[in-house]
């Protein structure tokens, strides 16, 4: 349990990034909903981790390297493609995703490389369509009993979402970025303790855009290179409970510019403590508490800081049903105009349940809540989802996924208020 636990904590010591995709569908995850249980696990297991020998996808063995193709097809409809409150326009589209693995195991040094496309094309908005893609790669080196060093890169082009506050409403087509990030892990275990400290280095680069009329909307203003360094120590006090501190620093640098925003530079730390356990075999969790501040560079930026808190707890009702629920605070840069960025507090919950061995249905909830810096304005953004999986074999899966969202906004600078939905059904083949 103390692998399980300290993983499942360090997941949540990086506050969610922001959608890279054009909104969820039926294509997300290409269509696995197995895990593999990589923590190892022997109790405790919600339904989505849970191993399904009869129907998880085997990889093509080549000497030794282990080739897994995948490919997603799927079709949809959104309802509100702009998110605007009034005069909604609909369309229909067609997204396909093939996706390539590549992983070499061994006990010493494990390497992996994968890649995936993704098309994304709709029946009338063809200015609405997208062409992604990610390239991932990484190395795993076990030095000794005690002590490894992870190393991970990936590039993509990604399409920012409509529904997004940072998409400028007048823009007549969806804005473009790219975004290379590089990180080092390092990890050493001393009988109870565990301690483990990350580099990471992301760079974005937005491309502008126009409006219908023709006249540019600039987007330099938020390329920039986020640099973090977090260091976690955790000590076990038995199987079932460990107790843990975790500090991170920051530099955020943007592009030197001219014009009418001034370059956003900040720098910042997170400090926090808190707690990863097991309560018997009825749930799991960690939970963390502590502060964090991040200051501006330009003395007309205000600096932001508040009450820092990110956990989550799988409860586990039946054997066939597992609910979780998580919460996050964290500090998120922002390309609406005159902000510096905005505290944002994320709240899940989600229930899952194990119909048949092969059938999984799900249902949530989420709701973002968004208090901009240096701008009179808030959002409350409710994202609502039901989603089912039928695997039909090792190589083939069906899946059916709807979403509802919705947003409000005050302030004197207040954004958007809309509501958009959307249904889509997919299906993926995986191996050979």
């Amino acid at each position: 349990m103390r692998q399980a636990a300290f993983l499942a904590l360090l997941g949540s010591c990086a506050f969610a990034a922001p959608a890279l995709a054009q909104q969820s569908d039926a294509t997300d995850g290409l269509g696995s909903v197995e895990s593999e249980n990589p923590f190892g696990r022997d109790r405790n297991v919600s339904v989505l981790e849970r191993r399904r020998p009869d129907y998880a996808p085997e990889p093509v063995r080549i000497g030794t390297i282990e080739l897994m193709p995948r490919m997603a097809v799927g079709a949809g409809y959104d309802d509100n493609l702009y998110a605007q409150p009034d005069d909604r326009i609909g369309d229909a589209y067609l997204r396909i995703r093939p996706k390539i693995s590549l992983v070499r195991p061994s006990p010493n040094l494990k390497l992996s490389l994968d890649g995936e496309l993704d098309l994304l094309r709709y029946a009338g908005r063809t200015s609405e369509n997208a062409t992604q893609y990610a390239l991932n790669a990484g190395a795993l080196y076990t030095i000794s009993k005690s002590d490894t060093l992870n190393l991970s890169v990936r590039n993509g082009r990604y399409s920012q979402e409509r529904v997004s506050p940072d998409s400028p409403t007048q823009a007549s087509r969806p804005i473009r970025f790219t975004l290379s990030e590089g990180t080092a892990t390092y990890t050493h275990v001393f009988n109870r303790l565990r301690v483990r400290g990350v580099l990471n280095v992301e760079n974005r680069n937005y491309a502008d855009s126009v409006t219908p009329g023709g006249a540019p909307i600039d987007q330099d203003f938020r390329d920039h290179t986020t640099y973090t360094g977090t260091a976690i120590g955790e000590y076990a006090l038995s199987p079932s409970i460990a107790l843990f501190v975790a500090g991170s620093l920051n530099r955020r640098d943007y592009r030197e510019r001219a014009g009418p925003v001034p370059a956003r530079d900040s720098s910042g730390f997170e400090l926090a403590g808190g707690a990863s356990f097991e309560l018997g075999r009825k749930a799991r969790g960690a939970l963390r508490l502590g502060y964090l501040r991040q200051d501006y560079k330009p003395a007309a930026f205000e600096d932001v800081s508040g009450f820092l808190v990110r956990g989550e707890l799988a409860y586990f009702l039946t054997p066939l049903v597992t609910i979780t629920g998580t919460i996050g605070r964290g500090i998120r840069e922002t390309g609406v105009n005159g902000a510096t960025g905005y505290l944002a507090t994320n709240m899940t919950l989600r229930a899952d349940y194990e119909l048949l061995r092969n059938l999984i249905l799900g249902v949530g909830g989420e709701l973002e809540k968004r208090d901009f810096n240096n701008i009179d304005r808030r959002d409350d953004r409710w994202t609502w989802r039901a989603s089912g999986s039928y695997l039909l074999s090792k190589r083939m899966a069906l899946r059916l996924d709807l979403q509802r969202r919705t947003q409000s906004s005050w302030g004197a600078t207040a954004g958007r208020r809309f509501a958009d939905n959307r249904i889509s059904v997919g299906v993926t083949f995986s191996g050979l």
